[in-house]
């Protein structure tokens, strides 16, 4: 069984707009490690990019009325590996959850790391959408 860590963050914004905004690939680098530049559709439907660990593949779950916004992120040759991520309505604001699992050949500093890189996303995304 694979070690996870689970985040949980609250958005002081309506759900369908935290949706909207998180299901759309193209807003991806506005919030996290994905730069803006060169971020773009590759033929096979996958999404690429650089990162701050070199060129990766991001691969979206479809627009669907359940908040489902899984995603992995991998290198070319990889397998996916697909972390859970849910939107929920909270009243007039939003929960985001996610799920981060360590991956094989991963070391505990290394996903102690990963988990900080995406708590700072995290805070990122919740800046700018309550803005």
């Amino acid at each position: 069984m694979r070690r996870s860590h689970t985040l949980s963050i609250s958005i002081q914004r309506d759900y369908e707009g935290v949706y909207r905004f998180l299901a759309d690939p193209r807003n991806y680098p506005k919030w996290s490690v994905a730069e803006a530049e060169g971020f773009a559709q590759l033929p096979n439907g996958d999404w690429g990019g650089e990162t701050t660990f070199g060129f990766r593949h991001f691969r979206f779950t479809p627009v669907n009325p359940y908040g489902v916004l899984d995603h992995a992120i991998f290198r070319s040759g990889e397998e996916p590996l697909f972390t859970p991520m849910r939107v929920m309505p909270n009243q007039e604001a939003t929960e985001l959850i996610f799920v981060f699992f360590q991956r094989d050949g991963m070391s505990d500093e290394q996903f102690a790391s990963s988990i900080e890189w995406i708590t700072t996303d995290f805070w990122t995304l919740k800046s700018l959408l309550e803005t």
